[in-house]
């Protein structure tokens, strides 16, 4: 048996000491240096508890401190905060996140720019957590359950923006819940859309083989391993296998080879400045910053040596033909009718205009949309959101590229509502 807990609440060494009695023969600690808050409890901890009695690990502690003595030098050095339980650490009890949760959470919100509203979310996730049968709070379901209660806060709609996964849980696609599920929650969410038939197995269901997905990918996949990420994550697994094909890994994670060259004593390498140039010219950002030990180095995407004209001296862009609407961005601040509409996002997240790399685009400039269709994919937060329309009418400008990252409130669509 192995066990593992996190520190969070404090009583993960005395579930420890338990585990022991009841035969655990490995349990999850980390040095102090690194423990408790969020981490794991101090393995010192637990090996000085354990000692002289039936459980005894055997383990020299002095030989352990000495190991985290130097774990203490690299925190200090990464300025990695140190592991303290707090009182929303204490609250566990009542909000029922768990450690590796709740940091999540806290990372989730910082990106959204709303680590102030972390208090609602944790107020937010056990009534979630009810609504849907009372789903263990374990990956992945920890994940589903936390994100929607950020969208829910976020927001400030219940349930008007649901992850796939999400949707995908209701249906009974992760196996059956453990309680009963709030049936008005599941219709508004799934309308006409059938939940599994409890006898059903899940797995029974996948139609898509190894082989297709291997064949999908083609030659950007090198390993298994590659071809699985990309039957997981389709869209953020082909970004990262085209830059893995360019070596620019070896740059950002310093791979063995790398070693010989780029030493912990010295700030940067010409490589990694050549590997970082690479990243941005093949990428929507604009601009690197990298500062490590007193050096500040500063890739900006920029054409160098352009004359740029005067505003006023310009040419006149070419008037696009009548009625052949271009499904492109248009992000002057011109005016737009008054009778066309906005969609926005709704968070921080990247921009998907269809469900996978290969397939159609949800919608272009020009079609017709109804109430409930589905416009695009936010993904945010890990998980995959698919943004619908709210009202029937007809999209006249798709503002964002695809894979694009977007921030809260910026302006994915227009579109005119049907009279």
């Amino acid at each position: 048996m192995h066990v593992h807990c996190h520190y969070i609440g404090g009583m993960a060494p005395m579930n420890y000491l338990k585990a022991a009695e009841a035969g655990a023969s490995i349990i999850d600690t980390a040095v102090v240096a690194l423990a408790f808050g969020n981490s794991q409890p101090a393995g010192e901890m637990i090996v000085a508890a354990l000692k002289e009695s039936p459980y005894d690990t055997g383990l020299d502690l002095d030989l352990l401190f000495e190991i985290a003595e130097y774990w203490e030098a690299v925190r200090k050095k990464k300025k990695l905060k140190r592991g303290v339980t707090s009182l929303m650490h204490m609250e566990v009890f009542s909000h029922q996140v768990p450690g590796g949760m709740l940091s999540n959470l806290v990372s989730q919100l910082e990106l959204q720019k709303a680590k102030d509203r972390l208090p609602d979310v944790l107020e937010e996730i056990p009534r979630v957590r009810a609504e849907v049968g009372y789903p263990p709070l374990v990956t992945p379901l920890s994940q589903i359950v936390g994100t929607q209660a950020v969208i829910n806060v976020l927001t400030g709609k219940r349930w008007a923006v649901v992850p796939q996964e999400m949707k995908d849980y209701l249906k009974g696609l992760y196996g059956r819940a453990p309680g009963p599920m709030d049936t008005a929650i599941v219709e508004k969410v799934l309308g006409d859309e059938p939940q599994l038939d409890p006898d059903v197995r899940p797995g029974s269901l996948v139609e898509t083989t190894y082989a297709q997905v291997e064949e999908e990918i083609g030659d950007l996949a090198r390993s298994e391993e590659d071809v699985l990420m990309y039957a997981l994550f389709p869209n953020e697994a082909r970004n990262y296998l085209t830059l893995h094909q360019e070596g620019a890994e070896k740059a950002v994670f310093l791979m063995s080879e790398e070693y010989d060259t780029v030493k912990e004593e010295e700030p940067v390498d010409v490589n990694q400045i050549r590997e970082l140039i690479k990243i941005v010219e093949m990428s929507d950002v604009s601009e690197v910053v990298v500062e490590e030990a007193g050096a500040k180095v500063i890739v900006r995407k920029g054409v160098a040596g352009a004359d740029v004209a005067p505003a006023a001296a310009s040419a006149a862009p070419a008037a696009p033909a009548e009625d052949a609407p271009q499904d492109v961005a248009v992000r002057d601040s011109g005016e737009r009718p008054a009778t066309w509409k906005s969609i926005v996002a709704p968070m921080v997240g990247t921009f998907y205009r269809s469900p996978s790399p290969t397939a159609d685009a949800f919608v272009a400039v020009g079609d017709s949309v109804g109430e409930g269709d589905a416009l695009c994919i936010l993904e945010a937060m890990k998980l995959m959101n698919e943004i619908v329309a709210e009202e029937a009418g007809v999209i006249r400008e798709v503002c964002l590229a695809d894979a694009e990252p977007v921030e809260y409130g910026t302006v994915m669509f227009y579109y005119e509502p049907n009279a």
